[in-house]
């Protein structure tokens, strides 16, 4: 019987990947978003089916019901960082990559642009690709702070409105913070729950290119928002190495895997591990640690 529900309802999903956001917990078939990498870090070639996968919740193996490698429309909001550490060279650096991101977006994909110092500010609302207009970085002003916990609580929150099955959350900063009124541990918690896919763009660059040392008594703060949330973070040095991060960034959002699954436990309001391996050798997955199975 589980297995005919299965079956139906990854013909479902299959029929309705595009529309609906199945990134939300709290349904029948869990979807999980997975990225397969080699050693060289470049994706893998060819198509994969349940074979090549194994699924596991809280350590019990699950039977795949779904296996899909349908890009799907992105969601994406990205967050600047617009403090005094991003002045100069960081400066172009960051409006490089996002000119670039936001030009390569798919049309059904859409996007929102938060600027952060000690304040959150929005650029623009969540807008469809085609009508993005490119960004005036003159209003681009750094001011002092860097909230950058309280900018990853707004863009979660934003992404709760996005319309896309897809949801990703870009942070393009030099990882300091010193303003914030988020506890870590409870923006972790936050970020897993929601189910979104977290990139990094760490703008390290040397003095030399007319960018001031990042202050390092401050912890960098993007690996733990990033953390587990199957996304990664990419050390970008020049405006040329933004732009390929940018280009890397979406080309693997477009070649992911959607594994989907009925889950052997009810919804009981408990947060589950999730572990995915691939049986081919010499490559490794990412994708996000868990998900709430929240009841209805």
């Amino acid at each position: 019987m589980v297995r005919l529900v299965a079956l139906i309802l990854s013909v479902a999903l299959a029929a309705t990947l595009d529309r609906q956001p199945v990134f939300k917990a709290g349904v029948d078939l869990v979807t999980v978003p997975v990225t397969v990498v080699g050693r060289d870090q470049w994706r893998l070639a060819g198509e994969l089916s349940a074979a090549d996968f194994r699924i596991f919740e809280d350590g019990v193996a699950q039977q795949i019901a779904l296996v899909s490698h349908e890009p799907r429309p992105i969601s994406l909001c990205i967050l600047l960082d617009s403090s005094p550490s991003m002045a100069s060279g960081r400066q172009a650096l960051a409006s490089r990559t996002i000119d670039s991101l936001l030009s390569a977006l798919d049309p059904k994909d859409e996007a929102t642009l938060l600027f952060f110092a000690s304040r959150v500010r929005t650029v623009f609302p969540w807008t469809n690709a085609a009508a993005i207009k490119p960004v005036s970085w003159i209003e681009w002003r750094v001011s002092l702070g860097t909230a950058l916990l309280d900018a990853l609580k707004e863009g979660l929150a934003m992404v709760e409105r996005a319309s896309n099955p897809l949801p990703v959350i870009l942070v393009v900063s030099d990882g300091g913070e010193n303003a914030s009124r988020t506890p870590l541990a409870k923006l972790v918690a936050t970020r897993r729950q929601s189910e979104t896919i977290v990139y990094g763009i760490d703008t390290e660059l040397p003095p030399s290119r007319g960018a001031p040392p990042v202050n390092r008594a401050f912890s960098n703060f993007l690996p733990d928002i990033v953390g587990d949330s199957g996304g990664t973070i990419y050390e970008v040095r020049s405006p040329e190495a933004g732009e390929a991060a940018a280009r890397a960034m979406l080309e693997e959002l477009r070649s992911q895997y959607t594994l989907g699954y009925v889950p052997k436990r009810g919804p009981d309001g408990t947060f589950r591990q999730l572990k995915v391996e691939i049986t081919a050798k010499g490559y490794t997955v990412r994708h996000r640690a868990g998900y709430l199975a929240a009841t209805k």
